[in-house]
């Protein structure tokens, strides 16, 4: 399988179809919708964020092309991973079952 980068991907800008009704008001549905992107897009600030860390620690100092370039080994995946499902289980106040 041939290894795809994030950059390789091209996804389109804007959805198509009719937006998707959960509640009996929209509005409801509309401010589910801001609040999960807000989640995703801090989610991905958090992660970038470890990544300056990581490669300060490694090497002093960090440039915007070191971040672009990064590529996390499968431990950090891991706990990036584990870190972004305890995001989502505090803040949508989801439990494990007992």
């Amino acid at each position: 399988m041939a290894d795809a980068r994030k950059s390789d991907v091209k996804l389109p800008r804007v959805s198509k179809g009719k937006r998707s009704r959960f509640f009996d008001d929209p509005a409801i549905d509309q401010m589910m919708t801001c609040f999960l992107e807000l989640m995703a897009e801090f989610s991905a600030m958090r992660e970038r964020q470890d990544t300056v860390e990581r490669l300060l620690e490694e090497n002093g100092v960090v440039t915007r092309f070191d971040i672009e370039a990064y590529r996390p080994s499968a431990d950090v995946e891991a706990e990036r991973a584990n870190w972004n499902n305890g995001f989502i289980r505090r803040v949508m106040r989801l439990h494990d079952p007992d």
